[in-house]
């Protein structure tokens, strides 16, 4: 037991001393905004921001690639202190463009980095001379926020937290099982004879693992996700040790313990990557 504690500190330490070294290259919030039914014509987009400052970051560096016209329209907005964080600046930097990528039937724009904003609302500048303002403010729940703006009905809105943890479960709890399935196999355990408690197990723990793990990592980002994860993880590896050694048949106490300690960090190493 203690040789596995030791290995599975060292992995531990192995993964997050580079994050602690290199802090910047860690994860960095992003808004990723998906236009329903945009418009036909070309257009430009920009996160509406209700802060001034002295001294605002420029985002946008090159401005002879866009046109002149749709640009100043866009610049010279402000209405009840909303203005366009990407063309008049940011406290902070943030890295995207005004113009967007096709995808389908929609069209996708990506922000990123810190200045992304905690409440924005959306504006739209077409070539054909119209303005198209958010009838909604959106306040960031996700580090990595997903939003929703219907260019025909003015409604803005973020993925739902519910149905990401729900999408997050039924992702990770059958990776769960195959993993940790296959090396029951491989220590002589049968499936046929242990499948209940192995199933149920890993219901349990992968559930508070969805809501602690994949919760730090919605709201805070990945970083914050592999600290969480670490101190659960091995919570986790010693509640899951000690059901599997009793509800577990066949062979002995101690061989049902390594199964639990070696699934965890195989589990543990997944997820880890995962995350990242």
């Amino acid at each position: 037991m203690k040789k596995y504690r030791i290995i599975f500190i060292a992995v531990i330490f192995i993964l997050i001393l580079p994050s602690i070294a290199y802090c910047d290259i860690g994860p960095k919030p992003s808004i990723e905004v998906i236009v329903k039914n945009p418009p036909k014509v070309e257009y430009y987009l920009d996160l509406l921001v209700d802060y001034e400052g002295e001294g605002l970051y420029p985002n946008i560096r090159e401005e002879d690639k866009y046109s002149a016209d749709m640009y100043n329209i866009l610049k010279n907005y402000n209405s009840d202190g909303w203005r366009p964080a990407m063309v008049t600046g940011s406290k902070v930097p943030i890295f995207g463009d005004i113009i967007g990528k096709k995808d389908g039937e929609n069209m996708v724009h990506s922000f990123s980095y810190i200045g992304v904003p905690n409440r924005f609302k959306i504006i739209i500048v077409t070539a054909d001379g119209e303005t198209i303002v958010s009838e909604n403010i959106v306040k960031r729940k996700a580090f990595n926020s997903r939003v929703y703006f219907d260019y025909n009905t003015k409604k803005l809105w973020e993925n739902s937290i519910a149905l990401a943890y729900i999408k997050q479960f039924f992702t990770t709890y059958p990776t769960t099982l195959l993993i940790e399935g296959l090396i029951l196999l491989l220590f002589g355990f049968s499936l046929k004879k242990n499948w209940k408690p192995f199933v149920i197990i890993n219901l349990i723990t992968q559930i508070l693992l969805t809501f602690i793990i994949f919760g730090a990592m919605y709201k805070q980002g990945s970083l914050a996700a592999i600290f969480f994860y670490i101190p659960f993880e091995i919570i986790i590896l010693i509640i899951e040790a000690k059901l599997f050694k009793k509800y577990l048949v066949e062979h002995s106490e101690s061989r049902r313990k390594a199964f639990a300690i070696v699934a965890n960090i195989v589990s543990f190493l997944v997820g880890i990557i995962g995350i990242l």
